[in-house]
């Protein structure tokens, strides 16, 4: 009789295991259970409430599923729906319930001029692909559009990279203008006062007067760094005015002791020495 017993507890025990909810939570009140359940008293488990689910059986059709990462609502499928209200704007709902383009939307590029359109994912509608255009709107700020062939162009002076400047010329990115590369420019305004910009070569040269290198100048000059002219060298000239008061300038281009004066003691007669305060042979 005890063994009758204990088998008829044991089956009720196992009976109660199948048939309770394992996944449920145990609860003593609403604030143990989830935003989306209750407690339910007479069972002591958290349940869900009207109006939100916990799986896709518990929403009205195959048009809907659960959203179990946020709400625990029943939402629509991605491009299901009802009325037009379940898609987004640009869209219908047609008489299979899917969400489609609207008309004078698209949402494919097939359904937009194959020539240069594609279906703008932005704005959803049928839009000039990159490089083409309808008018200068759809091209950058530097660019213009050719109707004919529907292509943006770049303006004269423009640019997206170096190969769209001349060769002497680089491409600021910033402005997509061509500028000239160092050492070249493109008028007179990208060289110093004492030079001018070469129409031929692009490169800053001289201005009549003055000097960028010595060997521009006379081999008795040299180019002065300060004011890019010819200057004659030390005891070298090209007038006696680049001498010193006691000398004169001779056809060497040197500056020589005038008669009666001396620059050195090989000017004076044995004996004597060359004053370097007047310049006399004393």
């Amino acid at each position: 009789m005890r063994s009758l017993l204990f088998g008829l507890v044991f089956l009720i025990v196992i009976s109660a295991g199948c048939t309770g909810d394992r996944g449920a939570t145990s609860c003593t009140g609403n604030s143990e259970c989830q935003a989306w359940q209750f407690c339910n008293t007479s069972s002591s488990v958290c349940e869900t409430l009207s109006g939100y689910c916990d799986s896709d059986n518990d929403c009205a059709d195959n048009l809907t599923q659960c959203d179990l990462t946020n709400t625990h609502l029943c939402i629509y499928k991605e491009n299901r729906c009802k009325t037009n209200a379940n898609c987004e704007p640009w869209q219908v709902c047609d008489s299979e319930y899917y969400c489609r383009a609207a008309p004078g939307y698209c949402d494919a590029d097939a359904q937009c001029d194959p020539e240069f359109e594609y279906c703008n994912p932005m704005t959803h509608d049928c839009s000039p692909a990159p490089g083409y255009c309808l008018s200068d709107l759809d091209c950058d700020a530097w660019e213009k559009c050719d109707i004919i062939s529907k292509r943006c162009y770049m303006l004269p002076g423009r640019c997206d990279l170096d190969g769209d400047c001349e060769s002497w010329q680089i491409c600021d990115l910033k402005t997509h203008y061509c500028e000239a590369e160092v050492g070249f420019c493109v008028n007179d305004d990208d060289c110093e006062d004492w030079a001018r910009c070469d129409s031929t070569s692009k490169k800053c040269i001289a201005r009549q007067g003055y000097c960028g290198a010595d060997n521009e100048c006379n081999t008795w000059e040299y180019c002065a760094s300060q004011t890019h002219q010819c200057t004659p060298s030390k005891d070298r000239c090209n007038s006696d005015e680049d001498c010193g008061y006691w000398q004169i300038c001779d056809s060497t281009h040197s500056c020589n002791a005038m008669l009666g004066y001396c620059d050195s003691d090989a000017d004076c007669v044995s004996g004597e020495v060359c004053n370097d305060a007047n310049h006399y042979c004393q």
